[in-house]
């Protein structure tokens, strides 16, 4: 994988002349090969020219490899507590957050899959990302905290605890081949737990297929409408939004679906 010209962030050719060389191996020493990568694959496509910017990937790891992290840290510290190791049936019957973000990870495993098909990494990246920063993160993570929280082992918190774990799973096996090292210490994390699989690695997975049947497009449309609601109110009330009235028809359009 390669870029047509690896440029400064201000578009102009490196050269040790113009003291704007970045050296790759002192980058890659502060901050990882998979945080690099995923920049650069992310950032542009392997045919266009790069502009690079140091602080770009000190984003990516932080808003990206961060936040899965975080993520999987929160997982893994109520699962612990519960003792949670995907001994249970599959939960049939699940909540309507459940159903939603796992249509969403269904869809990804689509997009993901034609993205590589057609040679366009970059998307693959931005689409990854968007789903666990967005979606997996700050929506659905958010929304079912005290979900991991209550007392009880109920089949509410069993399919609670499949879902975040389906999730983190099968992005493991999607990221894998952008950011090889991150991704199977994931997916080793999660399989030594459960066992669900007999891989040693994420790189000798099959990769994902997705399941038609668990994909409820009404449901993703609906809850992308109450996510931009949301996003519209929060910006209202930040005084970042100059009139209201995008937030008005929003609602509007809500209450007559």
């Amino acid at each position: 994988m390669s870029n047509g010209l690896v440029l400064d962030k201000n578009g102009q050719k490196m050269s040790k002349r113009l003291g704007n060389a970045v050296d790759p191996f002192e980058t890659l020493s502060v901050y990882g090969p998979d945080a690099t990568r995923w920049y650069m694959i992310s950032n542009a496509n392997p045919w266009e020219n790069l502009k690079f910017d140091i602080e770009g990937i000190d984003e990516v790891r932080r808003k990206f490899f961060g936040t899965l992290y975080n993520t999987y840290s929160f997982f893994a510290l109520y699962a612990n507590v519960d003792g949670f190791n995907y001994s249970e049936k599959e939960v049939e019957n699940r909540p309507e957050i459940d159903r939603w973000i796992l249509s969403e990870l269904n869809l990804l495993i689509k997009e993901v899959k034609a993205f590589y098909e057609d040679y366009e990494p970059t998307r693959v990246a931005r689409a990854i990302s968007t789903f666990v920063n967005d979606n997996l993160s700050n929506w659905y993570v958010r929304l079912c905290r005290r979900r991991f929280w209550k007392g009880d082992y109920s089949d509410d918190k069993i399919s609670a605890y499949q879902t975040l774990y389906t999730c983190l799973e099968v992005v493991a096996k999607l990221s894998a081949p952008i950011a090889p090292f991150f991704m199977d210490q994931l997916y080793q994390d999660l399989n030594k737990v459960t066992g669900k699989e007999n891989c040693e690695s994420v790189h000798l997975t099959d990769f994902p297929v997705a399941d038609e049947s668990l994909i409820d497009q009404d449901l993703v449309e609906k809850t992308h409408l109450a996510q931009n609601i949301t996003s519209m109110v929060f910006f209202e009330k930040e005084g970042k939004c100059k009139s209201s009235s995008a937030v008005t028809k929003s609602i509007d359009s809500c209450t007559g679906c």
